[in-house]
């Protein structure tokens, strides 16, 4: 291949890195002024390509003008890469003095006086006395263009912003790698050396440029440039075939050659094709590991806050129950020594007030028990201190006497059955008893009328208590979730007994749990009352 052809094919590469990176995104401002800069490399470098072949003045005067439109062109993506503005005064004599620029290139002998003849990849001839002036205009922009560059570099290293820093490393690069080799041909060599046979070498060096910057622009996604480098490598495979089937000189070379067009154009659709499609999957999958590391994120400050939350409200809960406590269980022991007669005989009408009172202050200490006992179960702290050679059977006895005088105000009928003998367990005795109080308690409080029986069945390795009332009874819909949710209470509970807690057997599981046993319930549906049972391990 004639070496004129390198010319050639580094404005055909030009033209194909501008067209690509503008089809990667057209509609943003950066791809577009980058397109308009590749085009203008492109028909500058066509000029000098042209001018091999017909090598009259006007032609090279033509490459020489439009050299100056290169910088111009890249302005416009350099200010939008590095967000740099201006005054529109200023703009208008940046572009002012480059179209001036522009006519003295067509101007006779200012830039060129003469051509004399070719060299290998240049021209002999006389250069002008505005040539100087012209080079210097030229260097001036680049050298601008470098320190602009080279400043937003730094500042986006400053913080810490990589990716901006690492795409405008590619640009500074590839500009010095440019100027470097334009001012060895089009400078040094013509001006110092008298050597005129590389001149035409510096517009083809405007790949090294156009070529990093391309990469630099689609740097924010790499998967692009590979799309880039295979539609690159295919088209310039494609150039170099077209080439040898045009010079072909006989018959059978043309069909040879043009048959390996024919395949290497197919297979390179096919090629580029499964590239892109290839690329599509990767970005899906990256986009979608983006999505789901932000949601991850959020998801993860949420629970934090949400920690942090729930701590407070712990603490708050934890203070108030202890500042409850203390007052409560004073008040409990001035009604003690009042109904002792400590202070004095008491009448019996204000006896029967104070016994009220007591009854409501144990109540209310009760009540406060219960949170503080839901609350560490909550924190998780240990709140069950299991003991050996605990009997169940006078725990039950005094579940049911502890009730008793409340089931015989409403009538209701209360029935054990146990086996005879002891019934040795492993348990926290206190809090056993509390937790078979609640269920007992909460049988008798829903049930208007018949019985609450409780029976105990001893096996080889575990108890079974149950506890069976003829009361309200227990939706379907709420059964499953019954001991999984605090203060909540139907509309139906609430018109029986308006007192209630709502977390009686919450407290309830949880203290059955931490004895490692089981609790679950049965109902037949609303209305037709309720079955606990509760399961103790013996051992």
């Amino acid at each position: 291949m004639n070496v004129d052809w390198i010319i050639f094919l580094s404005g055909v590469l030009n033209s194909l890195i501008g067209i690509l990176v503008w089809r990667s995104n057209p509609k943003a401002k950066l791809n577009i002024y980058f397109g308009i800069f590749c085009l203008v490399v492109s028909v500058q470098i066509f000029f000098d390509f042209i001018f091999r072949f017909f090598p009259a003045l006007f032609i090279l005067r033509c490459s020489y003008a439009f050299a100056v439109l290169i910088p111009l062109a890249a302005s416009l993506w350099i200010f939008e890469i590095c967000n740099f503005h201006i005054k529109k005064w200023l703009y208008f004599l940046f572009f002012g003095s480059g179209l001036i620029f522009f006519v003295i290139a067509f101007m006779d002998g200012l830039i060129v006086k003469e051509i004399r003849g070719l060299s290998m990849l240049g021209y002999e001839g006389t250069l002008g006395p505005l040539f100087m002036i012209y080079t210097f205009y030229l260097a001036s922009y680049i050298v601008f263009f470098a320190w602009l560059i080279y400043y937003n570099q730094r500042a986006a290293e400053k913080v810490s912003d990589f990716s901006r820093r690492t795409q405008l490393n590619y640009i500074l690069c590839g500009m010095l790698l440019y100027s470097g080799f334009a001012t060895v041909f089009s400078l040094i060599m013509p001006i110092f050396f008298n050597i005129y046979s590389f001149t035409l070498l510096d517009a083809p060096c405007f790949i090294f440029f156009v070529g990093f910057t391309g990469y630099a622009i689609t740097k924010h996604h790499l998967f692009n440039v590979r799309i880039i480098a295979t539609e690159l490598l295919t088209f310039a495979l494609w150039l170099v075939l077209m080439a040898r089937t045009f010079w072909s000189v006989t018959f059978q070379d043309i069909i040879f050659n043009g048959v390996i067009l024919f395949f290497v154009v197919f297979f390179g659709v096919l090629l580029i094709r499964s590239v892109i499609k290839e690329v599509e999957q990767k970005e899906k999958m990256e986009k979608m590991a983006e999505e789901i590391k932000r949601a991850y994120d959020v998801e993860k400050k949420a629970n934090a806050e949400l920690a942090e939350l729930d701590n407070v409200k712990n603490q708050f809960l934890m203070t108030i129950q202890h500042h409850l406590r203390t007052p409560l269980t004073s008040m409990r022991g001035y009604s003690d020594l009042l109904l002792s007669g400590a202070f004095g005989k008491v009448p019996p009408k204000i006896r029967e007030v104070i016994e009220k009172f007591e009854a409501s202050t144990t109540s209310l200490i009760k009540m406060v028990n219960d949170f503080l006992d839901v609350t560490q179960f909550q924190l998780g702290k240990q709140v069950i201190s299991l003991k050996d050679g605990v009997n169940l059977p006078p725990i039950l006895e005094e579940v049911v006497g502890d009730i008793k005088l409340e089931a015989e105000a409403k009538g209701i009928h209360l029935k054990l059955e146990k086996p005879e003998g002891d019934c040795i367990i492993r348990a926290d005795e206190s809090k056993l008893k509390a937790a078979l109080v609640n269920i007992f308690d909460n049988a008798v409080k829903y049930t208007e009328k018949g019985e609450v029986a409780m029976s105990l069945k001893v096996e080889s390795q575990k108890v079974k208590i149950e506890i069976k009332d003829t009361g309200m009874g227990i939706s379907k819909e709420r059964l499953p979730k019954l001991f999984d949710n605090i203060f909540e209470r139907t509309s139906e509970s609430k018109k029986s007994f308006t007192m209630g807690r709502g977390i009686g057997l919450y407290l309830a599981s949880q203290i059955i749990k931490a004895h490692n046993g089981k609790i679950w319930v049965e109902s037949a549906g609303e209305g037709k009352g309720s079955t606990f049972y509760i399961e103790l391990p013996r051992n």
